[in-house]
């Protein structure tokens, strides 16, 4: 009983709807939805008219396309980035004529930071959107730069000479420059907020190596030499030790794209020892005269300048054995090394003289 009740409840509220439906059906109004639909066809039908004359137009020229939209790319992108590409080592600090009480080789390393954020095109960070996205060696050369002027900076917290204004100068330029080399406008790691830039963040960093020069009078001292040949040694290993995994995994490989990377971020590095070694000799003249050390900082600033100056037209990873294809890193490496040597032989000749002393 109870489901035949059910069933007819069921029945019942079927038939409600359906009269419902039905009465709609006849209070509607289908010449006017008729009349609503023909004006909308009359005012889309001239936008698709123009629409398929416009592919017939594509379809005539399809090939002139074809042809023309990846030409320009290419040229775009190929020009473009051989205009933007620029990784010089002939344009060095200029040193004053004479030694001011101050220290000359934070201005030194700021100078290269503007070299590459000003007076170039920063390219780590760059969208595809630029000619200069494209390129491989020179955003390596340039990480390299920024990497070995921030490496530094280590060695010169460490002064017992530093007034307080210097101490935050020198803190504020290391945070600055630990930022990421490729953040352009958006945060990094695909946050979507907007971010300071790389090159705005390398540009303050600048200024307060600039401010650290000029808030203190230097004195050059035989610990504070000895305190940035430690800190140069230590990280000319560290840049021959990543050379040396490279030879060691790689240097059978068909295929190699690491080899340049590493090449190239070696070289600029390099550069920026080698700028902030020259302004360092300027610095503590007088030490280095007075403990006879002229000619092995001449040999450390020159080992350098070769690593920095090498320049293969095509970055090789060859066996050491192959007769035939050379091996670029370990020729880096080598002028890196004697660098390390003679960085070693002024320190063992200072610490001598000073227990002699």
């Amino acid at each position: 009983m109870a489901e035949n009740n059910r069933q007819k409840i069921s029945y019942l509220k079927i038939r409600q709807k359906a009269v419902k439906m039905l009465q709609t059906a006849r209070n509607t109004d289908f010449g006017k939805i008729r009349n609503t639909i023909r004006q909308y066809i009359r005012k889309v039908l001239p936008q698709l008219r123009k629409i398929r004359k416009a592919t017939l137009k594509v379809m005539k020229h399809w090939k002139f396309i074809t042809i023309f939209l990846p030409s320009f790319l290419f040229f775009y992108y190929f020009f473009g980035s051989m205009l933007a590409e620029n990784t010089d080592v002939t344009a060095e600090y200029k040193l004053p004529d004479k030694r001011l009480p101050m220290f000359e080789t934070t201005d030194g390393m700021s100078y290269l930071l503007k070299r590459e954020v000003d007076d170039k095109m920063w390219t780590p960070n760059l969208p595809f959107v630029f000619p200069a996205s494209i390129l491989d060696n020179m955003p390596n050369f340039q990480i390299g730069i920024v990497s070995g002027v921030k490496e530094m900076i280590p060695a010169i917290r460490r002064f017992e000479q530093n007034t307080d204004a210097q101490k935050n100068d020198i803190k504020a330029a290391y945070e600055l420059l630990n930022y990421p080399p490729d953040v352009w406008l958006m945060a990094h790691r695909g946050k979507f907020n907007l971010a300071p830039s790389s090159n705005a963040q390398y540009r303050k960093a600048a200024k307060e190596l600039q401010n650290f020069t000029k808030d203190g009078v230097f004195l050059p001292q035989t610990k504070d030499l000895d305190i940035l040949l430690r800190q140069i040694n230590k990280n000319l290993q560290k840049i021959t030790l990543r050379n040396e995994a490279l030879q060691r995994e790689h240097a059978t490989d068909w295929i190699d794209t690491s080899s340049d990377d590493a090449f190239y971020y070696g070289k600029g590095y390099a550069f920026a020892l080698w700028q902030i070694t020259d302004t360092i000799a300027f610095d503590f003249k007088d030490v280095i005269l007075e403990h006879n050390l002229y000619t092995e900082w001449t040999y450390l600033s020159n080992s350098l300048r070769k690593a920095a100056e090498l320049k293969p037209f095509v970055v090789r990873n060859g066996a050491p054995e192959n007769l035939t294809i050379p091996n670029h890193l370990i020729m880096q490496s080598f002028y890196l090394q004697r660098a390390m040597i003679a960085a070693e032989q002024i320190r063992n000749k200072l610490l001598k003289e000073n227990h002699a002393d």
